[in-house]
This record gives structure tokens, C-alpha cells and sequence, in this order.
């Protein structure tokens, strides 16, 4: 009897399109990891189950590894490699579910998010992402500044985020005086690529000097939270 669950443990977990992923790249699909930097391990399948219609999860701020797997057709054994991770503040959909052994003492669940690959349970959300999950009202912060120097680009450039979602912020500027106040109203996505069209130094009360950056179509953000040129997938 023992044997025939173990079969059946293995059996969902590769069955068609489990551990496919697709050749077409999409906006959502995880960043692959270099060669390099990939690490192995292989787990004991503890169970797993698969579910009658996908799950639709989230990330939030954070960038959950992501891992390509092997399962073992004689023995219930899972092997995980990482291979990319996923992008922060999207929505995603979970078809499958497997707790693995991890240690004598610990379990841990792993997710399989459709079309990228397998990620820890407790790194994703459940529900589709909101802009609210960004940052919470309470959280919402005005600072009122003096514009030192402002400059126009006649084309836009190219900068992108890394692992981190800068805070974006919406301007009020002053048309009678130089003075710009800025006002919290989100996150950018992390390992994304956007457009920068204007720029913006500006002084605040403690007579510290800040340089913002004008995002096209998002706000203003802090010019050392960007970096230039498009996002890499080794970002």
C-alpha cells in the first residue's frame, strides 16, 4: 500500500506540463539565473497534490527564487534547481503543490506557478495582486521641497529597477514660486525597465539636496533607487 502512494505521490507531480516550461518569453517570466550561480538539491516527496482549477497567487515586494525540477520515476524524490525568480508585485497562477523533506526535522511546501516553475509556499500570496499591497495608506508620506535645478531630455532614457521597488512618488509644483511637494503613491515593479523624461534637484527643510527622476507614466523617483539601461535577466 505504502509503495502505491509513493507511485501516485510521483506520478502528479509529472504529469503533462508539470515541469514544462514555455520556449516563449513573457512579460511575467522569471529572470533565468547564469549557469554559475545555479544550485541543486534533492528533496524526498513527503506528498503532493494538483488542483482541479489554478490558484491565483501574488508577490509582493520581495523576488521569490524560482526552481526548474526532476522528479525521479522509481523513487519519490524531487530534485530543485534554481533558475530565475519571479517578479515582485504580480499576479500569478499555482497549479500544483508538493511538501518535501528538507531536513530530519523540517518540511517545507513548494508551489508550482504556471509557466515558471516551482516556488516556496510561504513566499506567495494568496488573491491577485492590488496597487494597495505597495504601500498602505498609513503609509502615504507628503515632504515639500525647493527646486534647485530641473532639465528636460529631448529623448527619453532607458534605466531600470533591480530586486528593490523604489517608492513613487506624485509632484504638486508651485507656479509662482520653486517649490515642489511630493507625495507617496506606490512602488515600481522590481527587475523592470522604464522610461525617464525629466529630472529634478531639489533641496528639503533639512537643507539636504535630492535628485528625482520623472518615470514615465509611474511619478517621480529617487535617481539613486535607477539604474541605467534595460533590465538583465542576471539582475
Amino acid at each position: 500500500m505504502k509503495k502505491s502512494l509513493t507511485v501516485m505521490t510521483v506520478l502528479a507531480l509529472v504529469a503533462p506540463m508539470a515541469l514544462a516550461v514555455p520556449a516563449s518569453a513573457k512579460s511575467t517570466t522569471a529572470a533565468t539565473t547564469t549557469a554559475a550561480k545555479a544550485t541543486s538539491h534533492t528533496y524526498t516527496i513527503v506528498s503532493a497534490k494538483t488542483f482541479k482549477a489554478a490558484k491565483a497567487y501574488h508577490t509582493k515586494d520581495a523576488r521569490p527564487v524560482v526552481y526548474k525540477a526532476a522528479v525521479a520515476a522509481d523513487r519519490p524524490t524531487m530534485k530543485l534547481t534554481t533558475k530565475g525568480k519571479l517578479k515582485a508585485g504580480t499576479t500569478y497562477k499555482v497549479t500544483k503543490q508538493a511538501k518535501l523533506k528538507i531536513s530530519a526535522k523540517k518540511n517545507q511546501t513548494y508551489s508550482y506557478v504556471k509557466g515558471q516553475g516551482w516556488v516556496v509556499a510561504s513566499k506567495l500570496t494568496a488573491g491577485k495582486f492590488k496597487a494597495a499591497d505597495g504601500v498602505k495608506a498609513k503609509a502615504t508620506k507628503t515632504t515639500k521641497y525647493t527646486i534647485v535645478s530641473s532639465a528636460f531630455y529631448k529623448k527619453a532614457k532607458t534605466v531600470h529597477t533591480k530586486d528593490a521597488r523604489p517608492v513613487v512618488y506624485k509632484a504638486a509644483i508651485a507656479a509662482d514660486r520653486p517649490t515642489m511637494t511630493l507625495t507617496s503613491k506606490g512602488k515600481l515593479k522590481a527587475g523592470t525597465t522604464y522610461k525617464v523624461t525629466k529630472q529634478i534637484k531639489a533641496k528639503n527643510s533639512a537643507k539636504k539636496t535630492k535628485t528625482f527622476s520623472y518615470v514615465k507614466g509611474q511619478g517621480w523617483v529617487l535617481k539613486s533607487n535607477l539604474t541605467s539601461g534595460q533590465a538583465k535577466a542576471a539582475d
